[in-house]
């Protein structure tokens, strides 16, 4: 079996785990934490029901695997996918901070807002 078959077979293991793999290297893939706004508190917590929270996330927008541009916040080492693949396109290679709503079952940040940063 080829390398790249067995990295496609284990692709959905892998992201079950919380991990993927970018250039080779294995990268852990993390949610944003949410804050209740009642109480101000820094506590994460589900809001399932509710209108999703707006947050912040910076980082730079890369090209996973040349096919599609994502957020990879180096501080932090983990990495986002983007919905609006367009609008990522106009910030590629640059420092960004994008304003959005996550989706904590993909990983995915549905843009509201990319501005360069900065720093």
């Amino acid at each position: 079996m080829s390398a790249k078959k067995s990295l496609t077979m284990l692709a959905p293991i892998l992201l079950g785990l919380g991990l993927v793999i970018i250039g080779g290297q294995t990268s852990r893939v993390l949610a944003a934490p949410t804050v209740n706004p009642t109480n101000n508190s820094s506590v994460a917590i589900n809001q399932p029901d509710d209108e999703p929270n707006v947050n912040t996330f910076t980082g730079k927008i890369v090209s996973q695997n040349g096919v599609r541009y994502i957020l990879r916040d180096e501080a932090n080492d983990v990495w986002y996918h983007l919905d609006d693949q367009q609008q990522a396109g106009k910030f590629f290679g640059k420092s960004v901070v994008v304003t959005g709503t996550l989706d904590g079952r993909s990983d995915m940040i549905h843009i509201r807002n990319i501005t360069e940063s900065k720093t």
